[in-house]
C-alpha cells in the first residue's frame, strides 16, 4: 500500500465494491432466465467497477485492507456464480468449471491464510490480472453465445493455474519475511 493508509474501512471505492456484489443475483437471475443481453450488459457494468474501485480508492488515498482483500474476493464470486449459471444452462461443462474453481478456492484460502496468520493482504500481480482479463472476456463471450467462447475459457484456466502458482510462491515468501 503507498501513502497513508486510509482509516475508515466504508470507503467510497469499497461501496463501488460491494455493488459490483451485489449484481451477482440479478445477473444469475437474468442468465438463468434466457436474458443474455441484459446479463451481458449487468457484467459489463459490474466489471467497470472493478476498474473504478481501484482508481477511486488510490486517486482518494482511500485504499484500505478491506478493500485489498474484498475486491478479489467479489471479483471471484462474481465469475464463479456465472460459471455456475453457465454451467446449469449447459454452456460450459463440468470439469471447466471444476478446472476454474479449484484455484479461485486455492487463492482465497491462501489470502484468508495470509490476513489471518501474518495480518498481510498479498497486491495483485500481473499474471493474476491478465488471467481475470481472459476470464472477462471467456465470460462475455459466453454470456451471449459467441463463437470461441469455450476456447477463451480454456486458456483463461490455464493462466488461471500459472497465476495461482506465482501467487502461492509470492505468499510464501510473504509469510517467511513476515
Amino acid at each position: 500500500m503507498e501513502g497513508r493508509p486510509y482509516d475508515r474501512c466504508m470507503s467510497i471505492a469499497n461501496l463501488i465494491t460491494i455493488s459490483r456484489g451485489l449484481a451477482i443475483i440479478p445477473l444469475i437471475i437474468l442468465l438463468a432466465n434466457g436474458h443474455r443481453w441484459a446479463a451481458w450488459w449487468l457484467f459489463g457494468f459490474a466489471s467497470l467497477t472493478d476498474l473504478i474501485d481501484g482508481y477511486v480508492a488510490r486517486a482518494r488515498d482511500e485504499v484500505t485492507r478491506l478493500g485489498q482483500a474484498l475486491d478479489p474476493l467479489v471479483d471471484k464470486a462474481l465469475y464463479v456464480s456465472l460459471l455456475c449459471t453457465l454451467y446449469a444452462i449447459g454452456d460450459v461443462p463440468l470439469w471447466a468449471l471444476i478446472a476454474f474453481f479449484v484455484p479461485q478456492a486455492t487463492l482465497a484460502l491462501g489470502a484468508l491464510v495470509l490476513r489471518l496468520g501474518r495480518n498481510a493482504v498479498q497486491q495483485a500481480r500481473i499474471p493474476g490480472k491478465a488471467a481475470a482479463a481472459l476470464a472477462f472476456i471467456s465470460i462475455a463471450f459466453l454470456l451471449v453465445e459467441w463463437p470461441g467462447g469455450r476456447e477463451i475459457l480454456y486458456a483463461a484456466i490455464a493462466l488461471t493455474y500459472i497465476a495461482t502458482t506465482d501467487y502461492v510462491i509470492s505468499g510464501l515468501k510473504l509469510m517467511r519475511d513476515r
